[in-house]
């Protein structure tokens, strides 16, 4: 009996040690969205009072690298069909329940603040990468009046948890929209926030294109895992990656930027510089079971694994006796036999 029950200690230890072991060292839960540079929540969309029914589209603001505008100054139309117009015009209790979060920290491009819980939708553009558009208001690029842009949008991995002492990753890919890759806004759930495409002015045939970001994280020790400065090609993506880990306790946020250099081919032109993209991100702190930092878990749950296992050895001598007596217990029965009729 005393046996018994030491195996079945021994299996209790072993799971609690598993379990211990995998919030220390198991994967970390992530929250990916794709989103573009302004984001516009549905009560800013009911505050435009929009007529139910209209097939008028709502003003979302736009970022270009030459500052902020919107889709109604740039001639750029968002994509939505009338369910999702009607649902962005006509704000119910549910959805005005589920405002985001607002903050305003850094150079972000929007106030919008991105946890867990958020949402996004991408709204494309009604504008091709050959089609020009009048510049915004004041802002002349290199002299020009009108310029042809190329729509992209951000695709954003961050860890919405983080316990203390363990190291999560933040992923920022920016690539270019491709025809047909998003298509129209069909319908807007409670907790969902639209955004737009970031419009980038085509200058490849005369300048270079260098994107550098940055990240703002004053809560967590930080580690980039690629250069701040990337090169950008008409067409082409471009990513960063960094690692954060928590130092302690709370409700955090960091903040990236992105910002777009044109460097000019010719010899003694400026450079043209814009920040096309900023983001505030919000990540939960805590302890593993509320008490033991990643090191602490790690070692009990070793320890654990450890008294588990030695509990075990009745189990395991009866097991090693029985795989013995499997492998050898029939060789030795024939030999007895020989012996007897010997």
């Amino acid at each position: 009996m005393r046996k018994f029950l030491s195996v079945i200690f021994g299996l209790v230890l072993l799971a609690a040690a598993g379990a211990l072991l995998w919030l220390a060292l198991g994967p970390t839960s992530t929250k990916s969205v794709t989103t573009g540079g302004v984001l516009t929540t549905q009560q800013e969309i009911a505050a435009q009072n929009i007529p139910l029914d209209s097939g008028i589209a709502p003003d979302l603001g736009v970022i270009t690298d030459e500052g902020f505008s919107s889709t109604n100054a740039m001639g750029a139309a968002p994509q939505m069909e009338a369910a999702a117009m009607n649902d962005a015009a006509a704000l119910d209790a549910g959805e005005q329940a589920a405002a985001p979060e607002t903050a305003v920290s850094g150079s972000v491009t929007t106030d919008v603040l991105l946890d867990d819980a958020s949402n996004v939708e991408v709204a494309p553009l009604s504008i091709t990468p050959a089609q020009s558009l009048a510049a915004p208001d004041g802002q002349g690029g290199a002299g020009a009046t009108s310029l042809t842009y190329e729509q992209r949008v951000v695709e954003l991995e961050w860890p919405a948890s983080l316990p203390v002492g363990k190291s999560g990753s933040v992923r920022v890919t920016l690539k270019a929209l491709e025809d047909g890759s998003l298509q129209p806004i069909a319908e807007i759930a409670d907790n969902e926030v639209l955004a737009t495409p970031i419009l980038i002015a085509d200058r490849y045939d005369t300048h270079n294109a260098v994107v550098t970001a940055s990240l703002s994280a004053p809560d967590f020790t930080v580690e980039p895992l690629s250069n701040a400065d990337q090169a950008m090609e008409r067409g082409g993506e471009v990513a960063w990656r960094w690692t954060v880990e928590a130092s302690e306790t709370g409700t955090s946020v960091i903040v990236i930027n992105l910002t777009l250099t044109w460097v000019p081919f010719a010899e003694g032109a400026s450079p043209i510089s814009a920040a096309i993209w900023g983001q505030a991100l919000q990540i939960e702190s805590d302890y593993v079971l509320g008490l033991l930092t990643i090191k602490q878990a790690s070692y009990g749950g070793t320890a654990l694994a450890v008294l588990g296992l030695l509990a075990e050895i009745p189990l395991l001598g009866k097991l090693l006796e029985a795989i013995w007596h499997a492998l050898f217990g029939p060789r030795r029965k024939q030999d007895r036999r020989r012996q007897r009729r010997r």
